[in-house]
C-alpha cells in the first residue's frame, strides 16, 4: 500500500471521525436546561467546549492531511 493511498484513507477517517465529534458537541444532545426547551439553545460547558475545539482543530488537521495525500503525484507501477 502507497503513501498516497495511506495518507487519503487516514485523513478521510480522522476528518470525518473529527466532524462527527464537532456535530455532536455543536448540537449537545444530552444537555438540558429549564430556561430553553431545545437542546442546542443551552449554554455549553467549558470542558465541552475545549473538547469541541479539539475536535475542531483535528478535522483541519484530518482535511490538511486529505489534500496532501490527493495532491501527491501517483508513483509508477
Amino acid at each position: 500500500m502507497g503513501t498516497r493511498r495511506r495518507l487519503i484513507g487516514s485523513g478521510t477517517a480522522v476528518a470525518m471521525i473529527s466532524g462527527a465529534v464537532v456535530a455532536l458537541y455543536f448540537f449537545q444532545p444530552w444537555r438540558s436546561c429549564e430556561y430553553e426547551d431545545t437542546s442546542a439553545g443551552c449554554s455549553m460547558l467549558p470542558q465541552d467546549a475545549a473538547a469541541m475545539g479539539v475536535a475542531a482543530l483535528v478535522f483541519v488537521v484530518g482535511i490538511v492531511v486529505l489534500a496532501a495525500g490527493l495532491l501527491m503525484h501517483r508513483a509508477p507501477e
